[in-house]
């Protein structure tokens, strides 16, 4: 064998004896160049993940602060009126095409944001943060229940096997959770009411937002729609604005709207852009893991080793329930 050979980086010379097969070898060089921006690629994507699962845990954190100086319909539906302000005000000039659009992305806005967003909101004054991530996390367990019932998807197997992991992990932190006399079973059953809001949303996405539909109107669009019902709400109750609207809370509101509702959105559109629906989905195993250790760092909320086991069966449901 040749010095050239074995670098495989053949050089054919006349009467060198190097064999077709041999010359035919691609350089090293390419091969490892191409190698590089896929690997960099597989970290922008991690990166975007880790990214997005920790903007969707704070929003948890932040929103529970919230609650702790105005109602939880003001709360929600603020944060949801200024996020959706700003995102139709950037996207208007697609708002007349639209048109016969606006009347399927009020009801996604009814489903995800007053019926989950606000839901959520009513249920955390009596659950902890770590338990509202585990809980929110069960979302593509009913996504594919659902798309099984309906036809629209085989359950498989694997399905099957991530949907009891999935179960058990939840009702695992819930009884746990519960023992500790930090959550409440009507806490529980808002948050799991939210839940089947946003699964139920979820499923009729590709009914309710056309291909085609600029994301960013719709996602803006929806926001709006669905804080009139809330805001409304609070203001029958008479608990429209609180009564000490300070710097804490302003801040709370905007990380909210503008960090955790637009940036939150776009990265988990860019993710979804890179790796497909399918795969972003997987992303969502990371939210409760954040939740728990940032709301025991930032609330005091307490962190049981039942508490941190209970994650792994729902981090592997989710995996295995959006496998293809």
């Amino acid at each position: 064998m040749t010095m050239d050979d074995r670098n495989d980086v053949p050089h054919h010379r006349p009467g060198s004896g190097t064999s077709a097969a041999a010359s035919a070898r691609p350089p090293a060089g390419p091969a490892l160049a191409a190698r590089k921006p896929a690997a960099v690629g597989s970290l922008t994507t991690v990166g975007l993940a880790v990214l997005w699962a920790l903007f969707w845990a704070l929003a948890f954190i932040t929103t529970k602060l919230a609650l702790q100086d105005a109602a939880p319909g003001w709360v929600v539906g603020v944060r949801c009126l200024l996020a959706g302000a700003v995102l139709v005000a950037l996207r208007v000039r697609h708002l007349p095409a639209a048109r016969g659009e606006l009347g399927r992305l009020t009801l996604a806005g009814l489903l995800t944001t007053t019926g989950y967003l606000g839901v959520i909101g009513f249920a955390l004054p009596h659950l902890s943060a770590g338990m509202a991530a585990v809980l929110s996390s069960g979302t593509p367990l009913l996504v594919v229940t659902l798309s099984a019932a309906s036809g629209r998807e085989r359950l498989r197997p694997v399905h099957a096997v991530g949907l009891v992991l999935g179960v058990l992990g939840i009702a695992m932190s819930a009884v746990d959770r519960l023992n500790m006399g930090v959550v409440t079973v009507g806490g529980i059953v808002l948050g799991c009411c939210a839940v089947c809001c946003l699964a139920v949303g979820t499923f009729l996405t590709p009914y309710l937002v056309r291909p085609g539909t600029d994301l960013f109107l719709a996602t803006g669009w929806q926001s709006l729609t669905g804080a009139v019902p809330l805001l409304l709400v609070t203001a029958f109750t008479g608990q429209s604005v609180p009564a000490g609207l300070g710097a804490r809370l302003i801040g709370l509101l905007l990380y909210l709207a503008l960090g955790a509702s637009i940036l939150g959105m776009t990265l988990w559109l860019l993710l979804i852009r890179r790796v497909g629906p399918s795969r972003a989905s997987i992303a969502q195993f990371m939210p409760p893991l954040f939740s728990i250790a940032l709301s025991a760092a930032l609330l005091g909320e307490p962190v049981t080793a039942l508490e941190a086991l209970a994650v792994l069966p729902v981090a592997l449901s989710t995996v295995l329930t959006t496998r293809r």
